[in-house]
């Protein structure tokens, strides 16, 4: 059941800071629940951290109760996990976020910062080694290696298929918008199969699956 909400407490409740381009380039752009909630959290756990250019670990945003609550299908016990890591892909191949990995010798972090010119840089220098991560990134007194990443569905193709231009990748963020990512992983996986790698391929594939279902699965020429 849904809760009537009293009003904003706006004299006592601390403030997020959100900039305004959000609302007015990309806000409109947005039609994934998924990924609103997801790019809220993270301008909400990186406000409550210190400001807009702190960054925000992944298991942060996987553990928070509020993005669960808000992501969490009614009536089903599966926990949200897979909203939420697509919903952080489309915000970060949107380009509204920015994706990276605070590697060590015993493991690694997925970290994103919101995607500002300080942080582009900031993300770039951290990967040469000229600056030391922050230190939240640290563990046991020692600095990780900083590796800038992509969503997994972008680097499948990258990795398969091809470069990732600009325009594929508009088309990987629709994609995402429209199907369920694990389509896309095997659509992909498909179009390698038969050697047809390319994205018209992989988009008749995923429309082939959605009005066909995805038993038989034929090939497309």
């Amino acid at each position: 059941m849904t809760r009537r909400f009293n009003g904003f407490l706006v004299q006592t409740d601390p403030a997020v800071g959100i900039p305004r381009a959000f609302f007015t380039d990309v806000l409109p752009q947005l039609s994934e629940l998924t990924e609103v909630q997801a790019t809220l959290a993270v301008f909400r756990l990186a406000s409550e951290a210190g400001g807009i250019e702190s960054p925000v670990s992944e298991t942060a945003l996987r553990a928070d109760r509020a993005l669960r609550t808000a992501l969490r299908t009614n009536g089903s016990p599966r926990e949200p996990d897979e909203r939420i890591a697509t919903g952080l892909d489309l915000a970060t191949g949107r380009g509204t976020l920015l994706r990276f990995v605070a590697e060590r010798g015993d493991g690694r972090d997925v970290w994103y910062y919101v995607n500002t010119p300080v942080n582009q840089a900031l993300v770039a220098a951290m990967a040469r080694g000229a600056v030391a991560p922050p230190r939240a990134l640290w563990r046991e007194g020692q600095p990780p290696a900083v590796i800038p990443e992509r969503p997994n569905v972008f680097r499948l193709y990258e990795q398969n298929v091809g470069p990732l231009t600009p325009l594929i990748a508009d088309h990987l963020v629709r994609a995402l918008e429209t199907w369920p990512v694990e389509w896309i992983e095997d659509a992909v996986a498909e179009s390698v199969a038969y050697n047809k790698r390319s994205w018209r391929y992989i988009e008749r594939i995923l429309e082939g699956w959605q009005t066909q279902g995805r038993e038989p699965r034929e090939r497309y020429g």
